[in-house]
């Protein structure tokens, strides 16, 4: 089901410039554009949008993904 649909991930950030930064220039993935309301990256495929908020809470938990 999930094979044949593109995916969206949504992370949200405070700086726009030193998100960039770390997203493109540290971890290498790859910037498309800045749409005004999030940078827009490319992982293999999977659209990231870092969407530009003024104010959030970090979660107190970890997310993990994949198999155990």
């Amino acid at each position: 089901m999930l094979g044949s649909t593109n995916i969206i991930a949504f992370v949200p950030i405070k700086d726009s410039q030193k998100s960039r930064a770390f997203y493109a220039g540290i971890l290498g993935l790859r910037f498309v554009k800045d749409d005004g309301f999030a940078l827009v990256l490319d992982v293999n495929g999977i659209m990231v949008r870092a969407v530009k908020m003024k104010d959030f809470s970090p979660a107190q938990f970890s997310l993990r993904l994949g198999r155990s």
